[in-house]
């Protein structure tokens, strides 16, 4: 039974509303009705997964492909019949009653071979310029997701982002494959970098086809394997991708440590930021720990880098373009102090992955509060009244957002 329970994926539930929803902030972020057919809401992907069946209704393997296919997930959240005023209850009401997001088909617009002409996709490129012009939204979210994911569970969680982005930004999902299957995890690390070219041409073409201002690369858990080695593929990139390089956030990333400071230095000075969100008591990653015989970015240990990575590293950290954004449970209402999924679990900390990746804020304007670890390591965290900031952060954003209120 505890087997069968472990290998079964159900859908994902929508996040309960980050803090800021919860405490008036929807009235100046907005919603996004554009983005919404009565409770359906697309989200454009790419994946590098093998695909079987007609291109209008697609189904993804677990195998990888050498290919990279772009479409439309067509995702429904709540049950037939749920109104755009249910949505907007559960945008600012938090309860234990959440929706589930199903996923109803999956279209493919197109596929392109490592030396195809970009132009086969351009139909691909059109609907996400479309969908920019439609909510205003400057900036694409690259989202990846982590190891052990089902497609409907990844474009879920992309769902999720994309509605509480609030148009503010279009979420593009890059769903690469995995085993489906805890005990395989071993190999979904095998396909994270398989993973990684791919993604690193997804963020080239964007930048290169795309009317987007910046590109901004968002991953969880596995997913930060996949994201630092891709990433780090763009440096020395002569192309429009080392330039329009936005946010990288990277929540409770799986990845390992050393090979992550490594890529870190090559891929931070071409981006606008770089956050990691950590958690030291995350069980998952302690256990990552001892299948890999490394520590992982989300919970490092410092004493596996030299002198000088440890040097570049505490250096980097006192900048203000790479942070450590640390959670404390123990400071927060309901989360397991062994939390791995805390950046949509949690209000908190989802807020911040928010307010990082939609407005640019500085984690002083955010709320946070700036600490040092034992060994000289500059981080962020949240305070125990970080509640009692949101009305700051309502009237900053009022202040600069020119179209508050919207929606």
């Amino acid at each position: 039974m505890t087997l069968a329970i472990a290998l079964y994926h159900p859908p994902m539930r929508l996040m309960p509303p980050p803090l800021l929803f919860q405490k008036g902030g929807a009235q100046v972020v907005g919603i996004a009705p554009e983005m919404f057919v009565g409770n359906r809401i697309d989200v454009l992907y790419a994946t590098n997964r093998l695909p079987v069946g007609p291109r209008d209704a697609r189904v993804y393997t677990v195998a990888p492909d050498r290919n990279l296919h772009f479409g439309t997930a067509h995702m429904r959240v709540g049950s037939e019949g749920t109104s755009f005023d249910d949505l907007v209850d559960w945008t600012t009401r938090n309860s234990d009653d959440r929706p589930f997001i199903h996923l109803e088909a999956m279209s493919e617009t197109a596929a392109l071979a490592p030396d195809d002409d970009p132009a086969e996709a351009a139909d691909w490129f059109a609907a996400i310029d479309a969908a920019l012009a439609a909510t205003g939204a400057r900036d694409l979210i690259v989202y990846v997701h982590g190891a052990n994911t089902t497609v409907e569970r990844a474009a879920g969680q992309a769902a999720q982002l994309q509605h509480f982005g609030a148009g503010r930004a279009l979420v593009v999902l890059f769903a690469w494959p995995t085993a489906e299957n805890f005990l395989r995890y071993p190999r979904d690390i095998e396909t994270a970098f398989g993973g990684a070219p791919h993604l690193a041409e997804l963020v080239r073409l964007l930048a290169a086809h795309t009317r987007a201002e910046k590109i901004d690369v968002f991953t969880y858990s596995a997913g930060g394997t996949v994201g630092s080695d891709g990433l780090a593929r763009l440096a020395g990139d002569p192309g429009a991708a080392a330039t329009r390089l936005g946010e990288v956030y990277h929540a409770a990333p799986d990845a390992d440590f050393r090979a992550f400071a490594t890529d870190l230095a090559a891929y931070g000075p071409i981006a606008d930021r770089v956050t990691t969100a950590v958690n030291m008591n995350d069980s998952a990653l302690r256990l990552a720990q001892l299948v890999n015989r490394a520590s992982r970015a989300g919970r490092p240990d410092l004493r596996e880098l030299s002198d000088d990575e440890t040097a570049t590293l505490l250096a980097a950290s006192t900048g203000d373009r790479m942070q450590v954004v640390q959670v404390h449970p123990e400071a927060m209402d309901g989360l397991s102090a062994r939390s791995h999924t805390f950046w949509y679990d949690d209000p908190w900390v989802s807020n911040d992955v928010l307010m990082t990746l939609l407005f640019h804020l500085t984690p002083g304007e955010r709320g946070l509060v700036a600490g040092t670890s034992p060994q000289g390591v500059g981080y962020w965290t949240f305070p125990s009244d970080y509640t009692a900031h949101m009305p700051a952060l309502v009237d900053l954003l009022r202040q600069r957002l020119p179209d508050a209120g919207r929606g």
